[in-house]
């Protein structure tokens, strides 16, 4: 920034005048100064720009005489005047008066009467419309006009543009009239009296809204009543399909949803997603959906993801809705488009009342999602164990398997529900089924070092030498870390020559796990079993001297010569 802007900036006139007349004589450096009134600052504004727009009108006035050009450009487009628009109408008259163009635009289409609009100097806008002939009617960049920015926020400045030619249903390029600006602004007086006025009330902005879509958003009932009373559609649809009742279903305006329903509104008119009023009313208010489905709303529509309003009213925890649904005729077993009834919903929030109480009025309790989840499955996902051992006492198959093969055992373990797992073992539960991946309840136990229940498991059945699809047993997981658990594995029927699909066994898992201690005890049991020697003479082997194949033989041989 010049000293020369520093002193438009502050209005310093004298000091502009002093600089530009001790220069006298110094023509070169004359003219750079007088340049300089024209050239952009940091902020891309000339001096001139900057005195205009503070309102100094004795600094403009100095600048011009100077040379400064008043219909001079910035980068982006503005004149001195659309700067001046800002200020006082004081600098526009003069600006004008010698020979600033009111309607040249900036690069986004602007001239000075949008720019004065904006900034709410209307004395500005009025004297460049009357006096000076600016179009009232000229659209920015986007389609605005200066009655768009008026609609926002004053009625008076609206009624004297209309008066002086302003087209109350132009649309900016978005598709927007002056209605619209006004509705979205809440300016309902603006709003009525441009209806009043020629504005089309059922004209849409490029999203589909209405000016009624807007004020049933906004709960504004008595405006809602007047657009009707002046031929708004209440059954219009915006661009996702929402209608006013709609809108003010989602904001929860159950009174403008009750007078539109009263006044023509269709009850089951779906949005682009299928969503009907009753399925808004059933997240939250039991008194509203009573009274829709009473005024002809559809219990059992669905909307596009196949769910009905008792699926919307579970999920959102509203079980008075639920019920009062149920005992209203709703099927209790309608499923989602992925197959979900109202009883999953409730296994999974842990409605343990609820459970019983759909269980009661009919609810299936082995039924299947599309994934092949049971509720039991929701249930033991999100660790609500009561549910899912009330739902076993009355009838759940404990040995139900998921899409991917995995039971509720399955959960309970990889959960480590401990008490869980015996309880489900005592009522019956497979302990050997397997998952898709060949896991059953016992690998999960051993993958999560859960060694007390891999024991109490293969105590109860559990067969010890149950492959995985990656061929691993038990022991192979007990191997990588756990000399105990190994021990007891073996005395207890596990296969210590069990090999996974990497043709490895327990032995070369312990030995890439470095567990030295596990090591020497598999080599023992390998030496007696495969040299079918005594345990005796086992023991005395030194397997500490083992560090390869070669000497594992030597050790072999040696046993069997003793």
């Amino acid at each position: 920034m010049t000293l020369l802007h520093i002193a438009a900036q502050e209005g310093a006139v004298k000091i502009i005048r002093f600089l530009l007349n001790s220069l006298k004589g110094h023509e070169t450096i004359l003219e750079s100064l007088v340049e300089a009134i024209s050239y952009y600052n940091y902020g891309y504004r000339t001096a001139l720009n900057l005195a205009a727009e503070r309102s100094y009108l004795d600094v403009v006035q100095c600048l011009v005489e100077y040379g400064a050009d008043i219909n001079f450009k910035s980068k982006s487009g503005e004149t001195v005047l659309h700067w001046a628009a800002l200020g006082s109408l004081a600098v526009v008259q003069w600006l004008v008066e010698h020979g600033a163009d009111v309607n040249v635009k900036s690069n986004d289409g602007m001239t000075a009467l949008h720019w004065a609009a904006q900034q709410n100097k209307w004395d500005v806008v009025q004297w460049l419309l009357v006096e000076h002939g600016a179009d009232v009617n000229v659209k920015s960049r986007y389609g605005a006009t200066v009655l768009h920015w008026a609609a926002l926020g004053n009625l008076d400045v609206v009624q004297w543009l209309v008066e002086h030619g302003a087209d109350v249903n132009v649309k900016s390029n978005d598709a927007n009239t002056v209605l619209h600006w006004a509705a979205q602004e809440n300016k309902w007086d603006v709003v009525q009296w441009l209806v009043e006025h020629g504005a089309v009330v059922n004209v849409k902005s490029i999203d589909g809204k209405t000016a009624l879509h807007w004020a049933a958003q906004t709960n504004k009932w008595d405006v809602v009543q007047w657009l009707v009373e002046h031929g708004a559609d209440v059954n219009v649809k915006s661009n996702y399909g929402n209608t006013a009742l709609h809108w003010a279903a989602q904001e929860n305006k159950w009174d403008v949803v009750q007078w539109l329903v009263e006044h023509d509104a269709d009850v089951n008119v779906k949005s682009n997603g299928g969503k009907t009023v009753l399925h808004r009313a059933a997240r939250g208010n039991l008194d509203v959906v009573q009274w829709l489905v009473e005024h002809g709303a559809d219990v059992n529509v669905k909307s596009n993801d196949g769910k009905t309003v008792l699926h919307w009213a579970a999920q959102e925890n509203k079980w008075d809705v639920v019920q009062w649904l149920v005992e209203n005729g709703v099927d209790v077993n309608v499923k989602s488009k992925y197959g979900a009834t109202v009883l999953h919903w409730a296994a999974q929030e842990n409605k343990w009342d609820v459970v019983q109480w759909l269980v009661e009025h009919g609810a299936v309790v082995n039924v299947n999602c599309d994934d092949v989840e049971t509720v039991q499955h929701w249930a033991a996902k999100n660790d609500k164990w009561d549910v899912v051992q009330w739902l076993m006492e009355h009838g759940a198959d404990v040995n139900v398997k998921s899409d991917d093969g995995e039971t509720v055992q399955h959960w309970a373990t990889k959960k480590d529900k401990y008490d869980v797992v015996q309880w489900f073992v005592e009522h019956d539960a497979d302990v050997n089924v397997k998952s898709i991946y060949g896991k059953t309840v016992l690998h999960w136990a051993a993958l999560l070092n859960k060694w007390d229940v891999v024991q109490w498991l293969v105590e109860h059945g559990t067969d010890v030498n149950v492959k995985s699809n990656d061929g691993k047993t038990v022991l192979h997981w007990a191997a990588r870390g756990s000399l105990d658990v190994v021990q007891w594995l073996m005395e207890h029927g596990a296969d210590i020559n069990a090999t996974d699909i990497d043709g490895k066994t327990p032995l070369n898992l312990a030995e890439e796990q470095k567990h030295k201690k596990i090591t020497e005890y598999l080599k023992k049991k390998i030496v007696e079993s495969v040299g079918q020697v005594s345990a005796e003479s086992a023991a005395m082997a030194d397997v500490s001297t083992v560090n390869g194949p070669e000497d594992f033989a030597d050790l072999l041989c040696e046993t069997r010569e003793d």
